[in-house]
């Protein structure tokens, strides 16, 4: 099972890492949103409901973001589902209520940030958040590549203010 669920976060690790380093609004959105369905299979083998719950919800987040259909309203509205799903989900105690925080505040981010470097910060505090989930689930191919993917954002970020 956990082999299972580490390949699948392979397969995802390829979107991660082109989110990180893509500069189009909608392609990184595009790239998460990939990224979060297969990572929603990936917690099924982990036996993480709430993982795969938050997963499933940011996958339809990211592709409202990306086609600029995420209104003030919509993001309410996974401000109030997403809570509730995912601890009503919760089958891995404290662990498996850190990518139902982590996802609420990547949410409000992905409402505030509209340019791409804040869009980069909100990256960066949910790809580490997620770093430590990973390791408590034994995701260790996402563990290093959140790790990574949150590098390359620091390093795409510094990228972006020298050009």
């Amino acid at each position: 099972m956990i082999l299972a669920g580490n390949m699948l976060s392979l397969a995802a690790a390829c979107f991660t890492a082109a989110s990180c380093w893509s500069r189009d609004h909608k392609r990184i959105y595009l790239y998460q949103a990939a990224q979060c369905l297969l990572l929603a299979a990936a917690n099924v083998f982990f036996a993480s409901m709430s993982g795969t719950i938050t997963f499933i919800l940011c996958a339809m987040r990211n592709t409202m973001i990306a086609y600029g259909r995420f209104s003030g309203k919509v993001c309410a509205a996974f401000f109030v589902v997403l809570p509730i799903l995912g601890i009503a989900g919760n089958n891995r105690g404290a662990v498996g209520l850190i990518p139902v925080a982590a996802t609420m505040i990547y949410t409000a981010g992905c409402y505030f940030a509209r340019r791409i470097p804040a869009i980069k910060l909100n990256m960066i505090v949910n790809q580490f958040l997620f770093t430590v989930y990973d390791v408590f689930i034994l995701d260790l191919v996402s563990a290093v590549v959140d790790f990574v993917s949150g590098v390359l954002a620091i390093v795409s970020l510094i990228r972006m203010k020298k050009i």
